[in-house]
Parts: structure tokens; C-alpha cells; sequence
């Protein structure tokens, strides 16, 4: 048996680690089989000469996060509780407050209607406080495995999503049902599911935005719920838009809830829109002319600018120093 000696200068991420000296102990006559030792030699060299971090492929690394992480994320309860109850006991609680008043076009009705669909767009976005904690308490893990060139960022990322919106599609399909028949609120339950659940979407990856940026937990769990209170005063509902002061609105642009709220609105009074206070409720509100299902699509970009905001923090930025 005989010792080959070389130098390895490793890599990782671009972080330069101390050249190492690595040992290879050789059976000549079974891994050799005649080959002089310097050619071996360049031969390992040759294939540990990379110029640039080995990962595994972005397909083969979302597909193994899901196989093993999201199942078992699916049955913890403590990952299911923030995630189910919540929306479960908010929704019960609206249903039954407002229980059949969502068919009742009185002038005196027409502001509880209302109300119903401004919660249904402001508690989702709220409720994604609970999921911070997720990419917080993960982040050193998530650092590791990403150094170790187990997945790339947009991987992890895309295996979170995962687990967050198909779940969340479960759970406010069944949420947005008894709210919406036992309200007995108008228009399409359809759009109604996809406007709450595009909101709840929204959410979840401004949660995760949130939590990339900040250092730690106390500061996420302080900027989320001061951004998402900026949004209500945006939607139209609190402060109409067509009264807002010239200098704040363009704030109402960049603001998801006046979306899903406005396609909310013209869901439910789109067929029939009642008088209120001498003209109609929609254009009391300036929602007249408002499509439903555009707004929902203006809303759904809000995910993908979230997304993308959040993938580049990630992959920028350096969380722990080596």
C-alpha cells in the first residue's frame, strides 16, 4: 500500500478556506492496475480543480425537500395550529356574526357588508405574522446546507412555498365556503376564495420578505404589522380613495389589499349595485368601473415582486460570517 500526499485548496461559496493537506491511501494493485502514481495523482487533482461550488440540481433538491420535509411540516401540529386554527376560528367568528346579513341591500346594511369583505382581505395579511418564525428560526440551517451545496436559494425557497400555499389553499377553501353561504354574500364563491386566498398568498411571502431583511425576530415581528397597518388606510374602505390628499396617492398603488378588496367589492355589488346616499354604493367608493378579476391579477403580481425581492436577499446576503 503506499501514500499519496497533495495540496487542496477548498472553496466554499467563494469563502476561502486554509489549504488543507489531504492523505489518499492507495492499493496499488487494485486501483492502479499499472497506472504510474503521478498520473494518478494529476488525475485527482484534475478532479478536484473546480473553479466553482458543486450543487446539487434545483430539481432533484425541491423534490427530495418535499418528500421528507413537507410531510412531516404537514404533521406537526405545531406548524399546522398558526397556520389552520386561526383562520378557522376568525372565519367562524365573522360567519356567525354577520350571520345572512349578506343578501340585505338596506342603506343601514350596506357598511356591515362591507366590513365583512375589508376582514376578509386585512386578517390574511395580518395573520402572515405567524409565518415569520418559519425562515427566522431556520436561517442557520438554511446557511448551512445551502454552503454545503445541498440546494440552491431559489430551491429552498420554492420548497417553503410549497408547503405554505398548497396548504393554505386547503384551508381557506373551506373558510372562504362557510363565511361566504353563511353570510349569504353575493356574486361568485369562486372569486371570492381566489380574492381572500391571493391576499393570503401575498402575505405569506411578505412575511418571508420581512424576515430575509431583519436581523432577528423582534425586529420582523415589529416591521410586518407596522407595514400591513399602512395598508388599510389605502383600501378604499377606511378612506375613500377619491378623498385621499393628492401627496399620499400614489401609496394606493402599491398597496395589494386595495386590490383584492376592490375585486371583493365588485364581486359582490357587481349585478346589483344599491343606491347609497345618492348614487350607488360602488361609486360611492369609486369602484364602478372597477373588473374583478383584473384586480385579483394586479394582486397576484404583488406575489411575484415579493418573491423575487425575497430570493435576491437571500442569495445576497451573508447571515452568518465564517
Amino acid at each position: 500500500m503506499s501514500s499519496i500526499t497533495f495540496t487542496l485548496l477548498a472553496h466554499v461559496n467563494s469563502i476561502d478556506v486554509v489549504p488543507h493537506q489531504v492523505t489518499l491511501d492507495v492499493m496499488l494493485y487494485s486501483v492502479l492496475d499499472g497506472c504510474p502514481v503521478d498520473a494518478l495523482l494529476v488525475a485527482f487533482q484534475a478532479e478536484l480543480a473546480t473553479k466553482s461550488s458543486t450543487v446539487t440540481p434545483w430539481y432533484w433538491g425541491l423534490r427530495t425537500l418535499i418528500k421528507y420535509r413537507t410531510p412531516k411540516n404537514w404533521t406537526d401540529p405545531n406548524f399546522l395550529g398558526p397556520r389552520i386554527g386561526d383562520k378557522i376560528l376568525i372565519g367562524l367568528l365573522i360567519m356567525t356574526l354577520y350571520l345572512g346579513k349578506g343578501d340585505n341591500f338596506a342603506q343601514d346594511n350596506l357598511i356591515n357588508i362591507a366590513s365583512v369583505l375589508f376582514l376578509m382581505v386585512v386578517l390574511p395579511a395580518f395573520g402572515a405574522a405567524a409565518y415569520v418564525p418559519s425562515l427566522v428560526t431556520e436561517r442557520a440551517l438554511f446557511v448551512r446546507e445551502r454552503n454545503d451545496g445541498l440546494y440552491y436559494t431559489v430551491t429552498y425557497l420554492l420548497a417553503k412555498m410549497c408547503d405554505e400555499l398548497v396548504l393554505g389553499a386547503l384551508a381557506t377553501c373551506g373558510v372562504t365556503a362557510f363565511v361566504f353561504f353563511g353570510v349569504q354574500l353575493q356574486g361568485e364563491w369562486v372569486c371570492f376564495w381566489i380574492g381572500y386566498y391571493v391576499s393570503l398568498c401575498v402575505g405569506i411571502v411578505l412575511a418571508y420578505f420581512v424576515a430575509s431583511i431583519s436581523p432577528n425576530m423582534d425586529v420582523a415581528n415589529a416591521l410586518l404589522p407596522l407595514y400591513c397597518i399602512t395598508l388599510m388606510f389605502f383600501m378604499g374602505f377606511l378612506f375613500r380613495l377619491q378623498d385621499i390628499p393628492p401627496w399620499w396617492y400614489w401609496y394606493s398603488f402599491i398597496s395589494f389589499t386595495r386590490y383584492t378588496f376592490s375585486a371583493l367589492m365588485a364581486n359582490q355589488f357587481g349585478e346589483v349595485d344599491p343606491p347609497f346616499n345618492d348614487t350607488t354604493f360602488l361609486e360611492y367608493y369609486g369602484l364602478d368601473t372597477v373588473d374583478k378579476w383584473t384586480y385579483i391579477g394586479y394582486a397576484a403580481l404583488f406575489f411575484i415582486f415579493f418573491f423575487l425581492s425575497t430570493l435576491t436577499v437571500m442569495s445576497l446576503r451573508t447571515y452568518q460570517s465564517r
